[in-house]
């Protein structure tokens, strides 16, 4: 009767996670993985690298929705957006090679970094919001070369590569937020794929 329960609730916690996922997803193009990893590592005790597999897991399914439901709304080159995925996959895949033979608890840390220095931009971003208008756009050509860093983010992280890209698309190439968003879930959603394999 015990572990019933115990199942019960770990499948009810599961599908609560997974709602919260695909909401954040939707709204932010983002596939949720930056909240899913800190709590299966605290509240289940995963270790990082058995967190980051499980959130790619639950996220994969949801950015495809993502992705599909951004392309109807809000079209990007079809072009542009391959050779970003390409480039992003192949980034994820060298990259998830080496993390995956790290030690969990630097794993942990460089995840630790990566959280509070994104909560550093973030806090900055919204103190001086007309920094991203006075940048001066790069060539839309250079926009596959995005994949690189979320592909990067993606494979070490299992996360991170549309909140690292999603700014990169506005501020460096001049992109509307949702065209950006757009991009970013190109680009992260072969990167889940290639980072849970």
């Amino acid at each position: 009767m015990h572990y019933n329960i115990a199942a019960i609730t770990d499948f009810l916690s599961m599908l609560v996670m997974g709602a919260a996922l695909g909401f954040f997803g939707g709204l932010f193009g983002i596939g949720g993985g930056i909240i899913a990893i800190p709590f299966l590592a605290l509240a289940f005790g995963m270790e990082q690298a058995l967190a980051q597999g499980t959130s790619l897991a639950m996220m994969a399914p949801i950015l495809l929705v993502g992705w599909w439901r951004y392309s109807r709304h809000h079209p990007i080159p079809w072009r542009t957006a391959t050779q970003t995925g390409v480039i992003a996959s192949l980034t994820t895949w060298l990259v998830a090679y080496v993390a995956t033979s790290l030690n969990q608890d630097v794993l942990r840390s460089v995840f630790s970094i990566f959280l509070l220095v994104l909560a550093v931009h973030m806090l900055a971003k919204g103190k001086n919001p007309t920094a991203e208008e006075a940048c001066k756009h790069l060539n839309p050509r250079f926009i596959p070369l995005v994949g690189i860093l979320g592909g990067a983010c993606m494979g070490l992280l299992g996360v991170g590569g549309g909140l690292v890209a999603t700014p990169f698309f506005t501020t460096f190439f001049g992109q509307r937020q949702t065209v950006a968003q757009s991009f970013s879930l190109a680009l992260v959603t072969p990167c889940s794929i290639v980072a849970l394999m």
